[in-house]
């Protein structure tokens, strides 16, 4: 049964966010609150990931990061072992973006539709 092949892999969640204001300490202030949001979060889909995952073999990690998806993604791709990445597909252009960039890259991408 294929479900019992343990291959071993890692897993990275990456969540990125936007500050975008003009007063200095706005931007600090909503930087931090938006850091700790996105960390508890990428925390609370990383327990669900483990309660699910049945390979032992599979380490889930995450990268919080304050930029725009492609910036931060190509940051990613440049400093990371990465083999494909995959992406859910909720609306706007991220997943047209991030296609394209990863034609450049040439890394594969898989995209989930949710309804």
């Amino acid at each position: 049964m294929l479900r019992n092949i343990h291959i071993p892999c890692r897993v990275l969640l990456l969540n990125t966010y936007m500050v975008l204001q003009n007063d200095a300490k706005q931007v600090i202030s909503l930087n931090d609150e938006l850091k700790s949001k996105s960390k508890a979060g990428l925390l609370e889909e990383i327990t669900q990931a483990q309660k699910q995952n049945k390979n032992p073999q599979v380490s889930i990690e995450s990268i919080s990061h304050m930029g725009s998806l492609k910036n931060v993604v190509h940051q990613v791709l440049k400093n990371e072992e990465i083999d494909l990445v995959a992406m859910g597909k909720d609306g706007g252009n991220h997943v047209e973006v991030i296609s394209n960039l990863l034609k450049e890259e040439e890394c594969p991408l898989l995209v989930t539709f949710h309804h």
